[in-house]
């Protein structure tokens, strides 16, 4: 426990602002990153549910998840934690939302299209 300790002394020693600052923001972009990837998955699986179903294509979370794409790079040249505090809180934010509001709005056709798989694979 005590080299544990040492090291926590000597990275605590060394985390200036600077590295702090440069550190979440790498963070930040990184886990925005992710959450962009997992969200547009999720939009393109949704969309072919729907489009075996016969509904319309979504268009507006698309367009929402790319504004939210757009603003990642912006974390770059905050210059305070509360920046990027407000400035992520808003990017992971927009995700969240489009990821639960297709997560409800979508629930019953994406279940019935499972359904029909899972028959479907018993049937083989």
């Amino acid at each position: 426990m005590n080299a544990f300790k040492t090291l926590l002394l000597w990275v605590g020693t060394g985390f200036t602002t600077e590295i702090y600052m440069i550190s979440t923001k790498i963070q930040g972009i990184a886990w925005s990153i992710a959450d962009i990837v997992l969200v547009f998955i999720l939009l393109k699986i949704v969309d072919l549910v729907r489009q075996s179903s016969g509904k319309k294509r979504i268009f507006y979370r698309y367009l929402l998840l790319l504004v939210s794409a757009v603003l990642t790079p912006s974390l770059l040249f905050t210059q305070t934690a509360r920046q990027i505090f407000i400035l992520e809180s808003i990017i992971c934010g927009m995700q969240f939302a489009i990821l639960v509001y297709t997560v409800i709005a979508e629930r019953k056709d994406l279940l019935h299209f499972v359904k029909e798989l899972a028959i479907a694979k018993g049937n083989e």
